[in-house]
């Protein structure tokens, strides 16, 4: 009996000398390696994902949360991570983890399997602009076929009524200033030239002919977004600023111009959006539209998402991350959404990480 005590004693004793380091050194932040047979400091990892909600692997194992998560007591090296959402396809890479440090896989973009593409006119466009926080134009040659659309439910109206006197019009050039919700039409109305001043805050659009405020056909017409009050016309070397709402007009020295109307604004196609956080990059090459996710641990991708017809601009929404465009084929009006949850973008790391995002390696 007593050999008995003495070999349960030393067996415990050995147990305890063993494993209490284990734990005391677990605590501390240290994990045996079984690649390296020594004590290491652990590293971990953040994943947040758009769309969040996102089921995370590593190295085959399943991590305790969905996406937004931190997975801790990492030992160093490469970890194969894989993250799952129904509808998605898979995004898999072997990522580094170091230790003493966090590796941040911020706001990952994950690519549907599927693009949601939608078509909301029913009549194709030359073209396409935008005004005010969530406002559309779709713009034809003839006035009677410019439409507005509103870019958080798609839903849309003409802007010029069959009974209108400028219904009959040819669009010569339409001019915007985002955010602006201001937006001015140089058209030929009935052989005469006319400047229509638009404010799309009115339900119905409130249309002023201001055309007796041109001395003649500008090169260039430019406002502040912040001042919707004062335009600025452009005739050969000479500046002039109009007051749309005490209808003067006055020479101006193009040296005190405000500085966004003095770099000049680009009305050119668009066709680069960084999204996500500025992650990923949204571009059109020749007709395709297509998306760049970043990638800061294995090879760069790309996936088409649709065609869009040249020479248009596209418009990217970023509170709703949908993505507006002409449809190459049709012509017509299409959307797609490209982020399914924009909101996730600030969630809040725990404050005991105190690393900055998206880096890729920050001390914790």
């Amino acid at each position: 009996m007593l050999l008995l005590r003495k070999i349960f004693f030393y067996i415990f004793s050995l147990i305890y000398l063993i494993i209490c380091p284990l734990i005391v050194a677990r605590m501390l932040g240290f994990v045996f390696n079984p690649l390296t047979h020594r004590l290491e400091k652990t590293g971990l990892i953040y994943v947040s994902t758009n769309p969040p909600d996102a089921t995370v692997y590593i190295d085959g194992r399943l991590a305790h949360q969905e996406t937004p998560t931190v997975i801790r007591d990492l030992t160093p090296g490469n970890h194969f991570i894989r993250i799952e959402l129904n509808g998605y396809n898979d995004w898999e890479r072997a990522v580094p983890i170091v230790g003493k440090k966090a590796t941040v896989l911020a706001n990952t973009l994950l690519i549907p399997q599927e693009w949601p593409i939608m078509k909301i006119s029913s009549q194709p466009y030359q073209d396409i602009a935008v005004a005010g926080d969530d406002i559309l134009i779709a713009s034809n040659p003839l006035l009677r076929d410019i439409d507005i659309f509103h870019t958080i439910d798609g839903t849309g109206q003409r802007l010029f009524s069959k009974n209108s006197i400028y219904a009959s019009g040819s669009l010569v050039r339409l001019i915007n200033e985002p955010p602006s919700p201001f937006i001015l039409l140089e058209a030929v109305i009935r052989d005469t030239h006319k400047f229509l001043w638009v404010n799309l805050n009115e339900t119905p659009p409130l249309i002023e002919d201001i055309s007796d405020l041109f001395t003649a056909i500008p090169t260039r017409i430019a406002w502040n977004n912040a001042d919707n009050e004062n335009i600025f016309a452009y005739y050969l070397q000479n500046v002039y600023r109009i007051n749309i709402k005490d209808k003067t007009i006055s020479p101006f020295n193009e040296q005190d111009l405000p500085l966004g109307i003095k770099q000049g604004s680009g009305h050119g196609p668009r066709d680069r959006f960084l999204i996500n956080g500025k992650n990923d990059l949204l571009t059109r090459e020749n007709r395709w539209i297509r998306v760049y996710p970043k990638d800061d641990f294995g090879k760069q991708q790309v996936y088409d998402i649709a065609r869009s017809r040249l020479s248009t601009n596209m418009f990217f929404e970023e509170k709703n991350g949908k993505l507006f465009y002409l449809d190459d084929e049709t012509g017509f009006l299409s959307t797609v959404q490209i982020l399914q949850n924009h909101s996730i973008l600030n969630i809040p790391i725990p404050d005991a990480l105190r690393f900055k995002m998206p880096t890729k390696e920050t001390k914790t």
